[in-house]
């Protein structure tokens, strides 16, 4: 077992949460954090070895292995390729870019240099989400998938009080999207590859998709995938085929439990989990794994998915007209 030590480029709100689960592990270790603000910064200055607003102190760390990046959707194709230039394996967190071809240069410089670029998605770590990739078998030929990720965000109220923060500006590509349906698509990608149309409706608010619906057509059936920060709502993944249903109780980026009900037969339940960021620890021990095998095949595997979601999001901003 060896350390990570771990370069945060960052203090937005899933910072915090990065850094709490982290400690669960004993291979992470923190060794800085920036950003651009100093006062933000103080409040993790006990977490790390230390803190900076000097970016180029980060990069240049030679004690620095990874470097997470929790900044705002526009700004993760930029600061990744920053870290990769510098010879530093990558955590980047979703939606990995906003363009496909920007997802595809960083896969393809980590390749050319050996490096572990990886996207912060819980969904496709999860075991239970796993078991349920199996339990989709059972279902027979299917004909229906809905996935709902409703929460409406803290800062709402502040944006329809004119309040921009990055999650509701078009400049940092803000939006339902980016933000949430991403886990959805992460969700039914995984599951069923890639669709063979996508449209996507977007509810408007002063120029950003407050919530909206996305629709896959895989020919066989239809997908709905729904987000919205605007509202609250029931949040599950639902897939319906013609010998039985299989339901995800929680959210997608959960993946707390889900509910096998086969036609005429048993109900069968399966997992408990329901915290907000219980997919976080699995996450996060799929990358210790990567990184201690320097698995690059399996890292290269998973960035396949990465870019046709980024293909997927891609579409479906064009589909609506949004572009950023």
């Amino acid at each position: 077992m060896k350390n990570i030590n771990i370069g945060i480029l960052g203090s937005g709100f899933i910072v915090p949460v990065f850094i709490e689960m982290s400690k669960q592990y004993k291979q992470y270790h923190l060794r800085a954090i920036w950003g651009r603000h100093e006062e933000k910064l103080l409040a993790f200055k006990d977490e790390v070895d230390y803190h900076t607003t000097d970016l180029e102190r980060v990069l240049n760390d030679e004690m620095i292995d990874v470097i997470y990046i929790a900044l705002p959707n526009a700004l993760h194709y930029e600061y990744a390729l920053k870290a990769l230039e510098h010879d530093k394996h990558v955590i980047l967190e979703k939606p990995f870019t906003v363009y496909k071809k920007d997802a595809k240069k960083l896969i393809d410089l980590a390749k050319k240099k050996e490096l572990i670029i990886f996207e912060a998605i819980t969904t496709v770590h999860n075991p239970t989400y796993q078991r349920m990739v199996k339990e989709k078998e059972k279902l027979g030929d299917i004909k229906l998938v809905c996935a709902n990720f409703s929460q409406q965000s803290r800062r709402y109220q502040r944006f329809k009080n004119g309040d921009l923060t990055p999650v509701f500006t078009k400049k940092m590509a803000g939006g339902a999207l980016l933000d949430l349906n991403v886990y959805n698509i992460h969700f039914i990608v995984g599951m069923f590859g890639r669709p063979k149309k996508v449209q996507y409706y977007p509810n408007m608010e002063k120029g950003i998709d407050t919530s909206g619906i996305l629709m896959m057509d895989y020919g066989t059936f239809k997908a709905s995938s729904i987000a919205g920060k605007d509202c609250q709502g029931d949040n599950f993944v639902l897939i319906e085929g013609d010998q039985g249903t299989l339901r995800c109780n929680t959210t997608a980026s959960r993946c707390g439990n889900y509910t096998l009900q086969i036609n005429k037969g048993k109900t069968v339940n399966y997992g408990k989990e329901d915290d907000e960021f219980c997919g976080w620890k699995y996450e996060l021990k799929r990358f210790i794994e990567i990184y201690e095998k320097n698995d690059l095949e399996q890292a290269q595997k998973l960035n396949k998915e990465t870019l046709l979601v980024a293909e997927i999001l891609e579409k479906a901003l064009a589909s609506a007209g949004l572009h950023y």
